[in-house]
């Protein structure tokens, strides 16, 4: 089989079971990752030019998913202090709430993944994939 079909089909995989899962909470699998990304930074709060770097996706997909958060009440959106055409995004309460389930999935989706690979092989294959991904993206 080839090559990107191969990894087109595991990424299908690996959103398919995040989605089933995030569901359960009224999220989808990208509402999840984001708000695991949010939690990486102080105050759960960033710029969203940085959520559009870290998903690779565009300015007016990114403010469609994050409106969707916003009226789920699950971030809130402000003008920059520093530069008026840049939004700050934060968590809520509520979105703070998810953060131990999303980060638990998060954990125990990587460990299966990773499961029956020694540490050689997963350092290979992350290499690989980092690869391809530098590849595609010139």
């Amino acid at each position: 089989m080839l090559m990107g079909r191969l990894i087109k089909q595991a990424n299908n995989a690996i959103n398919q079971r995040m989605n089933a899962f995030a569901q359960q909470y009224g999220l989808t699998g990208t509402q999840m990752s984001v708000i695991n990304f949010l939690d990486h930074f102080p105050g759960n709060t960033c710029a969203q030019r940085e959520i559009e770097r870290e998903f690779d996706i565009k300015r007016s997909t990114t403010t469609i998913l994050l409106q969707r958060m916003e009226k789920k009440g699950l971030i809130t959106r402000q003008p920059s202090p520093t530069n008026q055409q840049s939004k700050i995004v934060s968590l809520t309460s509520s979105g703070e709430e998810l953060i131990p389930i999303v980060n638990d999935y998060i954990e125990k989706s990587e460990i299966c993944l990773t499961d029956g690979f020694d540490k050689d092989s997963i350092k290979k294959i992350k290499q690989f994939l980092q690869e391809v991904n530098e590849r595609l993206n010139e």
